[in-house]
């Protein structure tokens, strides 16, 4: 199908990325990672960062979202979203015309970009609008189509889509609160794990996350072998879930951190964290990025600046 029609402006409570029902705020998940190695940071109180291969940390754009698309074939390179008719309004592309790779933010979905050229966006109702149930996709000259029929139930019943991710062979990889799904380029649905159960867990949890959607997984990041790391947010960790559903723990924050979006480049992870990710104290939210090496070996590459004022 093709959409046509201008979508309107939500309220605000979407532009802060708040859309998806039951949700309280939340500070950004949008990690990326270039081909040279180069980390994209999205921070919604202070913008686009970059962190280069060198550990230098450079402001690029004012303005960012909750979630950050890289688009590394430049698909979307000369596209506006701000201007057409036709384009949903909450993605922006942060980089200059005709850029590569593109830097794409979202603060109303969880979005990527798969190698077929197209974005894949969290949606919710009969508009399409972000945020909400089912997935969507969105091809650069402007046309919309769902990727999987009755999604939209079990996303309602499993707390809805907290994060999208692309994997080998054109798959796409979502997580819930406490469940990992897979979508096949046929539009075929199956479970990764439900639930996801993480062992070991201690007292000492972010407040704000609720039992019954622990461990609150939210950014993602798959490997070519279909391996999946996950930002637990609830239990501040990132975890690493196999093909076959198993569920291992590669990283723990220590308080106040909690990992909310996770990206992979060259064996190497990336985990974005911030303090207090679960309270609504937007003042409190100036994130960290940290490394882990293929020896599993942790660093922190920079700890972000806090906002003036």
């Amino acid at each position: 199908m093709r959409y046509t029609c201008c979508l309107r402006l939500l309220p605000a409570v979407v532009a802060l990325g708040l859309f998806v029902e039951g949700a309280s705020a939340h500070p950004s998940s949008g990690i990326v990672v270039d081909e040279q190695g180069n980390v994209f940071v999205a921070d919604i109180n202070t913008g686009l960062w970059k962190i280069d291969t060198a550990g230098k940390l450079t402001h690029i754009h004012k303005e960012a979202g909750h979630w950050l698309a890289l688009d590394a074939q430049g698909s979307f390179a000369h596209v506006d979203f701000t201007k057409s008719n036709h384009w949903p309004r909450w993605f922006k592309r942060r980089t200059p015309d005709g850029a590569k790779p593109v830097l794409i933010t979202d603060g109303g979905s969880p979005l990527v970009v798969l190698q077929d050229g197209n974005l894949y966006y969290v949606s919710s109702g009969e508009q399409l609008q972000p945020g909400g149930h089912e997935v969507i996709r969105l091809t650069p000259d402007g046309k919309l189509d769902r990727v999987a029929t009755d999604l939209a139930k079990t996303s309602e019943k499993l707390g809805g889509i907290k994060g999208l991710a692309a994997g080998p062979d054109g798959a796409l990889y979502l997580s819930y609160p406490k469940a990992v799904l897979r979508i096949t380029t046929d539009g075929k649905v199956t479970t990764l794990a439900d639930p996801v159960v993480v062992t070991g867990g201690d007292k000492d949890l972010p407040a704000g996350t609720p039992e019954s959607q622990q461990p609150s997984l939210r950014g993602l990041a798959v490997d070519d072998r279909g391996t999946v790391y996950a930002a637990a947010t609830g239990c501040r960790r990132v975890v690493k879930i196999k093909a076959d559903g198993k569920v291992e723990t590669i990283l723990k924050a220590e308080r106040p951190w909690s990992p909310t979006g996770v990206a992979l480049q060259g064996g190497a992870l990336y985990v974005l964290e911030y303090p207090n990710a679960n309270g609504e104290r937007h003042a409190d939210w100036v994130p960290r990025v940290r490394k882990v090496g293929r020896d599993g070996t942790i660093t922190t590459l920079v700890t972000f600046p806090k906002k003036d004022g």
